[in-house]
């Protein structure tokens, strides 16, 4: 029963996440029009937050482990529902993003806690269950934004997209005190603020070097940012090594199931993501739809991916999970291939809808089997840092998908206008069609190939015995 409530409290702080993700996308010429701001200065809401979780998520895991992974939990709840009050009552983009930043701590100490909780409440062969249900409700809540997001700001404004999150999360926060236990091996030792620093300071000049690619192309900043970040990686892997309680142990990254694991999900991120962005993209832009009309066309794959994450979560436990999520990548990889081959401008959009319901499928069957394939070796003391890695590189993934959708399609069209298509606020003239829509076949071909390593990396996995 305790379980049930516990897990109950979890799916609910997915649902809200997932909601809040999409709600954002629709809303923002809602917002640009209401704040008198700018399109750079309001996408600024989606890409800050994104930047906050990348760079939170391992520090968060780890503190969970150290601290409590509820209390870590219930903190993200109550940040995230204050954070969307800010961001509603919003007078100014810069207000909007400063506020997202208070949302997105609160997001990631609850993404990086929620894989780790799960694992503490379900022992190994029920997690498929557990993590397929995640997954399925993921969806769902995407869904439900794509509703949501378009009545909401329609009818009542965009501001009650963010204040609709409040009661819930303040609702979770008052349950998770109560219900959520900490099961977890706490070890209380002091918390690793130089390497969390030094971590932190490598992701983000990462994830800027990334987001400052895709906004202007390739320069010399992009070069220094990369270069900085890669010697504050070294330098904190080399201070990890000396540190009595690291934000990462090293004998984590040497557990070799949880690092293909992980490497896995960061390669399937950024394949899935570049592909779902430059979708909403010709949809918009060559085909033009509107952001919530583009976004119903893609509701199919949502509703069976949930359909499919809960099975994919039976099948990982009653079978190798392994294999369930290399079939799941098999089949993005088809639906990568099936796009580069019949996407055109006057491709019928029920063979659109068709064919990202495929990608839909596969992306449910990995993610339901992968959750259950990062945590299986790992001992309990570090599900924390497990889980906040794992969520980190999914992030990271996210963003390079990001920086490859408006690198790609700039290649065709003006950045500037990428980034009008991206938000919904404009259509390609005719001249543009034909080569933004080859620039597409390019960019799913990319896709191909990098899921094509997330799919290796899953099947060398089938050389690691799993009990």
């Amino acid at each position: 029963m305790r379980r049930g409530l516990a897990f109950s409290i979890i799916l609910m702080s997915t649902l809200m996440v997932a909601l809040d993700a999409t709600i954002v996308v629709l809303a923002l010429p809602a917002m640009m029009e209401d704040l008198h701001a700018p399109l750079d200065a309001v996408v600024w809401a989606i890409i800050s937050y994104i930047l906050v979780v990348t760079v939170l998520s391992t520090q968060a895991g780890r503190l969970g482990d150290l601290e409590g992974k509820p209390r870590v939990f219930n903190l993200g709840m109550l940040l995230f529902g204050l954070g969307s009050a800010l961001v509603g009552a919003s007078t100014s983009a810069a207000e909007l993003v400063a506020f997202r930043v208070v949302q997105a701590i609160g997001g990631a100490l609850m993404s990086a806690t929620s894989m780790a909780l799960i694992s503490d409440y379900f022992p190994p062969e029920r997690r498929g269950w557990a993590f397929g249900w995640s997954s399925a409700v993921w969806n769902l809540g995407a869904v439900a934004g794509i509703f949501a997001g378009g009545l909401i700001t329609t009818f009542w404004g965009w501001r009650w997209n963010f204040y609709i999150n409040v009661p819930i999360a303040f609702a979770g926060f008052a349950l998770g005190r109560k219900y959520l236990e900490d099961l977890g091996e706490r070890t209380r030792r002091r918390f690793d603020v130089a390497g969390s620093l030094l971590l932190g300071a490598s992701l983000t000049l990462y994830s800027l070097a990334g987001l400052e690619y895709a906004a202007a192309g390739f320069s010399t900043s992009v070069v220094l940012e990369a270069a900085a970040a890669t010697a504050l990686l070294a330098i904190f892997a080399l201070a990890e090594t000396r540190s009595a309680e690291p934000i990462v142990p090293p004998d984590l990254i040497k557990t070799r199931l949880f690092t293909l694991s992980a490497i896995s999900l960061m390669s399937q991120t950024t394949a899935n993501y570049a592909t779902l962005f430059l979708l909403t993209m010709y949809l918009q832009g060559v085909r033009g739809l509107d952001p919530f009309t583009a976004s119903l066309w893609l509701v199919p794959g949502y509703l069976l991916g949930s359909v499919t994450a809960s099975l994919g979560g039976r099948l990982a436990d009653s079978h190798d999970p392994r294999i369930v999520a290399s079939m799941g990548l098999s089949l993005q990889i088809l639906a990568y291939l099936l796009f580069r081959s019949l996407l055109a401008v006057d491709t019928p959009l029920y063979l659109v809808t068709a064919i990202s319901a495929l990608n839909g499928i596969g992306a449910a069957l990995f993610f339901s089997s992968n959750g259950k394939l990062v945590m299986w070796d790992v001992p309990r003391r570090w599900y924390g840092a497990a889980s906040g890695t794992s969520r980190t590189l999914g992030n990271i993934g996210m963003v390079l998908s990001f920086s490859i959708a408006i690198a790609v399609s700039s290649a065709a069209v003006p950045r500037d206008v990428a980034f009008q298509i991206f938000a919904g606020l404009t259509t390609l003239s005719p001249q543009y069609m034909e080569p933004f829509v080859a620039s597409l076949h390019a960019a799913f071909t990319a896709s191909s190939i990098i899921m094509a390593l997330a799919a290796a990396l899953s099947w060398s996995r089938l050389r690691h015995k799993v009990p």
